[in-house]
């Protein structure tokens, strides 16, 4: 479908999430003469993206990845810059990733190259005093310095604000089709309106394969739920400079012989039994609280505007985070309140990568499958996307996130060596 030079450019954005928004921010500054309307059926940046862990790193197993964020990092710093460091938080406050083994945490942290960007430290000894709040027995700390915290909701809205300043049209209503035309596309709303547009972007969180469906595309992607939640830290055991700490081993949950019989003979509970994987996460949270999370769910979910809570979810979290902060033991019976629990959805692909670009349809875009890293990647996914759109040069990680790249032979063989996905 050529696109008419006789009319102004339109796009349609399918979702206001932090992904929509930061690819309607980068549209209207790569092309201020086209005309970007934003459309969700809630307000912008809520659902999935209002449950971030606001966290943001540059490591990940594959260099696609990293080079993805540590773009994203680069331009969350460019908005520092451009709109004042009060504008919203953004702190480096590193991930500190630690382990009762001995062997790497991460294939490459013996280099020279990852030790220059890193701290790995291997004494029991040293790890406890300067952790004190650490059990005694960790054995392997590595802390990466180009991560931290950054405060996505208020980054997101502030780069709302400036698209709108530039002409970008936010419309709240539900998407109800998508249909081809002889122009181009129309996007057809609940309240019976239809925007037109000559170009679409699906990116819609848990629901870009409801909105795909209707130009008949599909992605090939899945949904989990993950849960987090923050509670008071009345005894002080987090100290409030802590940074964002994960314990990469997996465990088993230690139950007295009376709650392990309990447990098994439930069917509604044995799953507390079975072996959990790695990467329980905490960190201090404001007023003296503390945010843990654990994205232990494999479970596929079909998407959904409501998400309700989880038994024991707080309870098995806090027996958990317990092995490597023996403090939080305390809390495991007695939950602290108030008690604030949240869940949100992981979209996501087999090898835990984004779909960004083209899809099989001329000028409909994708920004999708962002599975707990749509905080941090959010920015250079947005702008990754624009310049797609614009027809500007690509960087090198763009073909190892194209939506294509399944039919890709050489890419194939790429994905097919992966054998860990970075998810936290």
């Amino acid at each position: 479908m050529n696109i008419s030079n006789q009319h102004r450019r339109k796009i349609a954005i399918c979702g206001a999430g932090i992904a929509g928004v930061s690819a309607g921010f980068y549209l209207s500054r790569i092309l201020p003469d086209v005309d970007i309307t934003l459309i969700d059926k809630n307000q912008p940046v809520s659902l999935t993206s209002s449950k971030s862990g606001e966290n943001f790193r540059d490591y990940w197993p594959h260099q696609s990845m990293t080079s993805l964020s540590h773009r994203s990092i680069e331009l969350m710093q460019d908005l520092q810059d451009e709109f004042g460091e009060a504008a919203f938080a953004l702190e480096f406050s590193g991930y500190h990733f630690i382990s009762h083994k001995t062997e790497p945490i991460f294939t490459n942290e013996n280099s020279t190259a990852f030790r220059k960007h890193n701290l790995v430290d291997q004494d029991a000894f040293s790890i406890h005093e300067s952790h004190p709040y650490l059990d005694p027995d960790i054995s392997k700390s590595v802390f990466i310095k180009n991560a931290g915290h950054v405060d996505s909701i208020t980054m997101a809205n502030l780069m709302l604000a400036d698209a709108k300043k530039r002409g970008l049209h936010c419309l709240q209503k539900e998407i109800i089709n998508l249909s081809q035309t002889s122009q181009g596309y129309a996007v057809q709303c609940h309240d019976k309106s239809i925007i037109e547009a000559d170009q679409i972007i699906i990116c819609a969180g848990p629901f870009i394969n409801h909105l795909a469906k209707m130009l008949d595309l599909s992605f090939p992607v899945w949904n989990t739920i993950q849960r987090k939640f923050i509670i008071p830290d009345l005894e002080q055991v987090i100290p409030r400079d802590m940074p964002f700490t994960i314990y990469v081993d997996g465990q088993t949950l230690v139950w007295s012989e009376e709650e392990r019989n309990l447990v098994q003979a439930s069917k509604e509970l044995k799953w507390m039994a079975e072996p959990f994987p790695g990467a329980i996460h905490i960190k201090p949270e404001s007023g003296d609280r503390i945010k843990l999370g654990w994205a232990f769910s494999s479970e596929e979910v079909s998407p959904s505007w409501t998400i309700g809570t989880f038994d024991y979810f707080p309870q098995v979290v806090l027996k958990g985070a317990s092995r490597f902060i023996p403090g939080l033991k305390q809390y495991e019976e007695d939950v602290p309140a108030p008690l604030i629990e949240y869940g949100g959805h992981y979209t996501r692909t087999k090898e835990n990568w984004p779909l960004i670009g083209p899809t099989d349809l001329d000028n409909v875009y994708v920004i999708g499958a962002l599975a707990g890293f749509g905080t941090m990647t959010a920015c250079a996914a947005g702008e990754l996307c624009a310049r797609y759109i614009a027809q500007e040069s690509l960087p090198d990680y763009a073909a190892y996130f194209h939506p294509g790249r399944y039919a890709d032979p050489q890419m194939q063989l790429v994905l097919d060596s992966l054998t860990i996905d970075g998810q936290l």
